[in-house]
């Protein structure tokens, strides 16, 4: 067979057909150089912004980037350290002591020209299409040093072009600061290869036992072939999958010389054996909840902002399950990375608060002391408790011990909701649509569902339909709702678990897929108390990169407006007849007295679900068995009981007023029945603007900007004053570095840009509002000068050249016409483009608005600077 492949290769090279595809190959090639001219002609702007960004970035890199950093550390909300996130110094190998295998190997197979090129290699590039095209391998352009940029420096797996340039510069640039073994050493210390092992020394010893230097040429093979998909070749979970790609490994060695036949048939006959090392350093999180959902949160924020895209809503199961596996390989590297170190991760988590929350819940389940097969507790449990003013998860309980048992089910244990998914799923909507409590519905046959109760009641008014948890109704009101709004609120609240098969009213009765957590039913019910706004649930703080000191994530507790809030209100109103005079009387809270909540079982009783709420809180509680068994009614009850026992702490602890939910201007109330106010039906941000544009800019909102412009630096930052005016003082001593360079000769242009640019960056740490827009108006202010000044300089250069060539004198006069009018049509279309975000940002109230209003009017200051004509420009927001 191999005799005969070669045959068909020599016959191939012979073939006149080689020809033809050579010529098309190379006219590819011109109409690709053809169109990256055009393109840079288009977009030079921003080219030349990637390429100065590049630059700016290269000049900060040290060797140090490259070394194991300072372990990772979580604090509380007092700044107390909970947790140190322990990692190995030892595990980074200099390049003398790499095994040469190694060192050769991944060469061999991840980029053969490394010697060659300086850092970004034109001919892989080209190979990388060429192999593309003929369809007979895919292959990466990449070279080693662009992906030790693109995976430590950039730390982004983004496939835009913007990133693709930087990407390019910095590893050109990493060229000429180290060693061509420099930078291989940096590379196969700081590779991914799966399980949390970042470089070759913690991943031999996870993997084998042992040390680099001691593994055979199957094992190096192993390991060097896991970075091209660490999912796919995990030898854990994919041991066959892995073995394959270990052979081709030791096959591109053994055609390059590498090892010999033999050494190749020998290694790549055994299947794959591991000895995996399980590593000893106290990162268990699993012994505290809270602690265990921050880290959680913060993984998730280094995909995101590493550039991964959380998905909630699929449009078929492949979809689904094709998003599932990404989102687990790309969450094990982040989660890998975060104990890599590097990282300060500050928390919300009051520890007085959680610990006391989860001895309640304990004592609640005292008397319940069966064990599983597994010797895990039954029945489980599982709640969520929300701050309703910031959507913070203010404490989580996972189960009934940590002792034994490492899943927390407050996140991770998807179970059916019963009918605590009716007031999301059917009446909050049907709410929007018109409906109201006092609204009545026939209960009756539909769909096939059936109630807890024998027979049906006829017409029930909501209210009552939801205190007495009546199925048929709620599928009704889903039914009614023609475009299943329903479905895409679950996604804008972020409920991970939904499949395409959940877009389907039976889930108004608790009938998904898969199921949800308390700690997403505990946000979504904590919305109605915002008049319908969302916020992502979360215990952090933030995230800081303690290499460089930047701050990588700020909660910014974004509300999403998911219903609005008319329905919110009715919904909790409707919610307080449950508690009052409903299924969950039992929920009342004796210090407390305006309470709303809704109860939930599931069929054969497998599970047990109860959300509540006050105006301050939110409550989420679900109850069952691991493996599906029936409550007794007893066990039934454990989720009131709960909710009541945490509620009265709470109202206690926090110190909450007895008020009760207010009431929004758009509802008025007559006897027990809610309307919506027709005259105050509740104008859209755009349609506020649209009527009056300085009512957006308010005394009220003036002053307390005001106020709070010269401490949001402490209130959201948790600087020092001293840590503050250090950063304004960079920004200063940059700023009159930059005006003592000269500025006599164009050839000086590109140095004054670059340390402008250099000044924005370092501006980009000051977190003072104030200083930050007073530094942007001077470098805005600097980088107009330096334009004027740039024009001065052509200016004179122009005008030697007309004292010079005097003929020519109209001619150039006419080119420089022409160039100001070239650059006033192109400013015009700019101008076009950014007009329509602005009309567009102003009727979505964007959070970028004025931002985007501001880069308009810095475009018709620059249109008319040369002489163009363009009117003000006027925003109409229907």
């Amino acid at each position: 067979m191999q005799e005969k492949w070669q045959q068909w290769l020599t016959n191939f090279r012979e073939h006149p057909v080689k020809k033809v595809i050579k010529y098309c190959l190379i006219a590819l090639l011109v109409i690709f150089l053809i169109w990256g001219v055009s393109f840079c002609h288009r977009h030079l702007k921003e080219v030349q912004k990637d390429i100065t960004d590049g630059y700016v970035i290269s000049d900060d890199i040290k060797e140090k980037n490259f070394h194991p950093k300072q372990p990772t550390i979580i604090k509380d909300g007092t700044n107390k350290t909970m947790k140190t996130l322990t990692h190995s110094q030892a595990d980074y190998v200099p390049y003398a002591q790499i095994n040469p295998q190694i060192r050769k190997g991944v060469i061999a197979v991840e980029d053969r020209r490394y010697y060659l090129h300086h850092g970004v290699d034109l001919t892989g590039i080209l190979r990388a299409v060429t192999q593309s095209l003929l369809r007979r391998q895919v292959q990466g352009g990449s070279t080693l040093t662009q992906q030790l940029v693109k995976n430590i420096v950039l730390k982004d797996q983004s496939q835009s072009l913007n990133r693709k340039i930087k990407e390019m510069v910095i590893a050109q640039q990493i060229e000429q600061k180290f060693s061509k073994k420099k930078i291989l050493e940096f590379y196969l210390n700081n590779v991914y290869l799966g399980h949390g092992c970042y470089g070759i020394g913690s991943a031999s010893q996870y993997y084998f036992s042992k040390k680099q230097q001691q593994l055979n040429i199957g094992e190096t093979a192993l390991l060097v072939g896991i970075p091209n998909n660490q999912v796919l070749y995990d030898p854990v979970l994919h041991p066959q999958a892995a073995r394959n790609r270990r052979n081709t490994v030791l096959y591109s060695w053994y055609q390059q010389g590498l090892i010999s036949q033999a050494a190749f048939q020998r290694y790549s006959q055994p299947q794959i054996q591991l000895k995996i090392h399980n590593f000893t350093y106290d990162n268990d999180i699993s012994q505290d909840y809270a602690l265990n959902y921050a880290v959680d949160n913060a993984v998730k924020q280094l995909m995101m902002i590493h550039g991964f895209e959380m998905e909630y809503l699929f449009n078929n199961d492949q979809d689904k399950n094709d998003y599932r596996r990404r989102y687990s390989q790309v969450y094990d590297k982040y989660y890998g990375e975060l104990l890599n170190g590097g990282f300060e991760i500050k928390t919300t988590i009051n520890q007085d608060l959680q610990k006391q929350i989860l001895q309640i819940v304990q004592q609640q389940y005292a008397n319940y002391n069966q064990r599983s097969a597994e010797g895990k507790l039954e029945p489980q449990v599982s709640s969520t408790i929300v701050d309703n003013q910031t959507g913070n998860v203010i404490a989580i309980v996972g189960g009934r011990t940590t002792q034994g048992d490492q899943l927390n089910r407050a996140i991770n244990a998807y179970r059916q909701p019963g009918s605590t998914a009716k007031p999301l799923i059917a009446y909050a909507p049907a709410f929007e649509r018109g409906y109201a409590p006092q609204s009545r519905v026939v209960d009756g046959p539909v769909g096939g569902v059936h109630n807890w109760y024998d027979g049906y009641r006829g017409a029930v008014t909501l209210r009552q339909a939801l205190a007495d948890s009546i199925n048929t109704v709620a599928l009704k009101l889903a039914l009614s709702d023609k475009d299943k709004s329903f479905y895409q609120l679950l996604g804008k609240m972020q409920f991970q678990g939904l499949y395409p098969a959940d877009n389907n009213p039976i889930i108004a009765v608790g009938g998904f897929t898969k199921g949800v957590t308390t700690t997403e039913m505990a946000s979504a019910y904590s919305s109605f108390a915002r008049n319908g706004k969302f916020i992502a649930p979360s215990n952090l703080k933030s995230i800081i990169d303690t290499v460089n000191g930047r701050t990588l994530y700020q909660n910014p507790h974004m509300k999403t407006t998911v219903y609005n809030s008319s329905a919110s209100y009715m919904m909790i109103n409707a919610m307080q007849s449950v508690v009052t005079s409903g299924l969950g009387k039992n929920a009342a809270l004796h210090n407390y007295a305006h309470v709303a909540g809704k109860t939930g079982t599931t069929d054969f009783n497998h599970d047990s679900y109860f959300v509540g709420m006050t105006p301050r809180f939110t409550i989420a509680n679900w109850s069952g068995y691991d493996h599906q068994q029936p409550l007794s009614e007893d066990q039934l009850q454990l989720t009131i009981k709960t909710f009541k026992a945490e509620g009265e702490f709470l109202v206690d602890y926090l110190k909450i007023p007895n008020d009760d939910f207010k009431m929004p201007k758009t509802v008025r109330k007559v006897g027990d029945n809610l309307y919506v106010r027709q005259e105050a039906v509740e104008k859209s941000v755009a349609q506020i603007i649209k009527e009056n544009y300085l009512a957006f800019n308010s005394a009220e909102i003036n002053a307390n900007a005001k106020r709070l412009s010269n401490l949001d630096y402490r209130l959201i930052y948790h600087l020092t004053k001293k840590q503050e005016q250090n950063r304004e003082r960079i920004v200063n001593q940059a700023i009159a570095k930059y005006q003592q360079l000269p500025f006599t000769k164009l050839s000086q242009y590109s140095q004054k840009v670059s340390q402008l640019q250099k000044i924005r960056y370092k501006n980009e740490n000051v977190k003072r509002m104030q200083a930050k827009k007073q530094f942007n108006q001077i470098i805005m202010q600097l980088q107009r000068q330096l334009n004027l000044n740039q024009a001065k300089l052509q200016a004179q250069k122009d005008n030697k050249r007309l004292a010079s060539f005097a003929t020519k004198k109209e001619q150039i006069e006419e080119d420089r016409q022409a160039q100001r009018q070239a650059n006033v049509e192109r400013l015009m279309k700019q101008y076009q483009v950014l007009l329509d975000k602005v009309k567009a940002a102003y009727q979505n109230n964007s959070a970028n608005k004025q931002e985007l209003k501001q880069q308009l009017e810095n475009v018709i200051n620059e249109i008319r600077s040369y002489g163009g004509n363009v009117p003000d420009p006027v925003i109409e927001i229907n």
